[in-house]
């Protein structure tokens, strides 16, 4: 495995990190049983066995019931705590956003001890609030990271311009990450100005933090070998990235899911891709990803056969 620091932070983590969200098997903690325990350990220890030494939590995943399995992947491997790095979430509830200052306060505790741990290596704002001005939101963050129960803080979800207002009031705390969504069916934050696109990588780049890549395969439409539903409005780019996928895994020696990693791993902004499963096959085959380097032709094919036009 490949290892990188998230943004301008001393955090080293691996290039493909393990999203959570699914780690449960439910979204409510009431139904969280031994199987599921079993389950999400035994994912647990492919990535571990992997090199995957990040994780990716938030306190709305399954409830909360996320975190409380994840407690129990903790203390079925003695010891692993300080060699791997987590992340958690804030700001999500059902059917609202909430970044204020007591609420972030109460959630990270609840966090924390649903995790059984004293402190998250990087807290994340799950989603732009526009009913909390972001200095109020940057006041709970400050006190968090004093507390020490906090060691870096990013955000998710957030445009450039969010961004900004943010960091306005952070007193110089660095903000090192910026979860979002990106693939091959999702191009807007690769280039400013074509197509809606938002300038995300750019900001990223500019400011020294990681982005952190949900749905990297697209809700897993890049790695199926099942028919796309007709109708599916994206039917004829799907194939089409899907039938040049397959061609360049058979250059690569790598499955069409690879592939699709192996592209975001090789922008220059260090992608960091989140892969979702509690399947340690498929663990696995994502952690090879980071052995295929691209070529620069393929990476440019890739990307105007996604977008659906040559390059401008």
């Amino acid at each position: 495995m490949i290892n990188q620091n998230i943004g301008s932070s001393h955090l080293e983590v691996s290039r493909i990190a393990l999203g959570c969200m699914g780690m449960s098997g439910t979204w409510s903690p009431d139904e969280v049983g031994p199987e599921n325990i079993k389950k999400a350990i035994t994912a647990f220890e492919a990535a571990l066995e992997n090199g995957i030494t990040f994780y990716d939590h938030a306190d709305f995943y399954g409830g909360g019931s996320c975190e409380l399995v994840f407690k129990e992947c903790l203390k079925a491997v003695p010891g692993v705590r300080e060699q791997i790095k987590i992340t958690t979430k804030v700001g999500v509830r059902p059917g609202y956003y909430n970044l204020t200052q007591p609420w972030i306060e109460k959630s990270i505790y609840g966090s924390l001890d649903r995790l059984g741990i004293s402190y998250v290596d990087l807290y994340q704002l799950h989603r732009p609030d526009p009913l909390t001005h972001p200095s109020e939101t940057a006041a709970a963050i400050k006190k968090l990271v004093a507390d020490g129960v906090v060691r870096y803080i990013g955000v998710s979800n957030y445009y450039p311009e969010q961004v900004r207002a943010l960091e306005a009031h952070l007193d110089g705390l660095p903000i090192i990450s910026n979860q979002i969504s990106i693939s091959l069916l999702r191009l807007e934050p690769i280039y400013e100005g074509l197509d809606g696109g938002d300038g995300v990588l750019d900001q990223c780049m500019a400011l020294g933090m990681s982005p952190l890549a949900y749905s990297p395969l697209g809700a897993s439409q890049l790695s199926k070998t099942t028919p796309v539903a007709d109708d599916n409005p994206r039917k004829k780019t799907i194939e089409a990235v899907r039938a040049e996928l397959a061609v360049m895994g058979e250059k690569y020696d790598a499955t069409a899911g690879q592939v699709a990693l192996a592209w975001l791993l090789a922008h220059p902004s260090g992608i960091i891709p989140l892969v979702g499963s509690n399947n340690p096959d498929h663990i696995a085959e994502a952690a090879k990803s980071v052995e295929i380097s691209l070529d620069r032709e393929d990476w440019y094919k890739l990307w105007t056969i996604a977008w659906g036009r040559a390059v401008p």
